[in-house]
């Protein structure tokens, strides 16, 4: 692009190479494609805008935001004295409408004041702020997307030269920046892991728009939750064959005592055999009126073949109790397609998936589903 081309209200700056090689090969590092697109649009951004922010206005500028963020949402945050910017990068070339996640507008940990768009090319050569917003006129003026989760303003609305924002600050120091912003509900650690686990699945492609947005939103604002990869919650269950097994995957002994075999045996299981391994999970299951503890039980069983035979059952904890009406229990590939599905009728007191082989390095998800509520557990063989 020829600095010809831009606008002189307009802020364009050039990118060196070796920050376009080193926000690329940072960007590797993200599991999800559009993590690595964020994280490469992002870092492009930080490196080249900060630099230049330090050296003509604000030497104090420091970033706060956690770049892990961008494995989710795009955007970081740069803090100016009492005041914080928000650059959202984008490479489409078009100018037309501002774009800004929620996160970033409607969660009080991470909203801002001022609302900086910036086009970054597509190779990263160079960066363009081409206009300002504030929180309060995006929040009040601004369009909301429901579906999409975005607030945006068209570019007539907002103000193209940033040299506006500097002699604002320095003339209106307390100018009124941010609209209220509401306080989201505060998790419970079981509340966080459950969720936690079912975004961890491989079938969900974009996880902030998978929950409700307050619940998505107080995942969010947990210090721990931007520290899990997808990767770090797959269980290996040729490790269960080494006895490796994750502490939330716990022996049917440790858990209901030695008397428990009486009431969890498989229905029709006729590949008893020394080299079977069985673990169980413990799942709580948010009802209006009461909240039901299930147990999910895997059995494996070594093939000739090099296969895994898994065998899937769903229980009540509480023995003698049944299980709530429709509830499923799922298989689902690699690929996202629901292999088998298995609901609960009326007076069942557990519920299975029929056998089925595991060959090496696949992948497959159970999922445990009730009306809103999905609990969902990634595997590998």
């Amino acid at each position: 692009m020829s600095v010809f081309c831009v606008p002189p209200t307009q802020l364009f700056l050039e990118t060196s190479s070796e920050v376009q090689n080193q926000s690329w090969q940072q960007s590797q590092s993200f599991v999800s494609p559009r993590g690595r697109w964020n994280a490469f649009l992002n870092q492009v951004c930080l490196s080249t805008f900060l630099p230049w922010l330090q050296t003509e206005y604000a030497p104090e500028a420091t970033v706060e935001t956690l770049s892990q963020l961008w494995e989710v949402v795009n955007g970081f945050a740069i803090n100016v004295d009492t005041k914080r910017l928000v650059l959202i990068p984008d490479k489409n070339l078009e100018t037309g409408e501002f774009f800004v996640p929620q996160e970033w507008i409607d969660i009080p940990k991470l909203a801002g004041d001022y609302y900086l768009a910036v086009q970054v090319s597509p190779d990263g050569a160079w960066m363009q702020i081409w206009s300002y917003t504030t929180h309060e006129q995006l929040k009040n003026q601004g369009s909301y997307d429901p579906q999409e989760r975005t607030y945006s303003l068209e570019a007539n609305q907002m103000i193209e030269d940033l040299n506006v924002l500097w002699v604002v600050r320095q003339l209106y120091p307390e100018e009124q920046t941010q609209a209220d912003i509401f306080p989201l509900p505060i998790l419970s650690t079981t509340q966080a892991e459950n969720l936690k686990q079912r975004l961890a699945s491989s079938i969900i492609t974009n996880p902030r728009l998978e929950l409700p947005f307050e619940i998505w939103g107080s995942l969010l604002e947990r210090e721990d939750f931007l520290q899990a990869t997808q990767n770090s919650n797959i269980v290996n269950l040729r490790q269960w064959f080494e006895n490796i097994f994750a502490d939330s995957w716990q022996t049917i002994e440790n858990l209901f005592g030695a008397e428990s075999n009486l009431a969890f045996s498989f229905r029709q299981d006729n590949d008893v055999t020394e080299e079977s391994i069985r673990r169980i999970k413990v799942i709580d299951l948010p009802n209006q009126n009461r909240n039901q503890t299930l147990v999910l039980m895997l059995k494996l069983t070594a093939e000739t073949d090099g296969r895994v035979g898994i065998r899937a059952q769903l229980y009540p904890h509480e023995r003698n109790s049944y299980l709530q009406n429709n509830i499923r229990l799922e298989l689902i590939s690699a690929s996202g397609d629901v292999v088998q599905s298995v609901a609960a009728r009326e007076a069942d007191n557990s519920i299975q998936l029929k056998r089925f082989r595991c060959p090496v390095n696949t992948r497959f998800s159970i999922q445990v589903a009730l009306d809103d509520f999905s609990f969902v557990e990634e595997f590998e063989c």
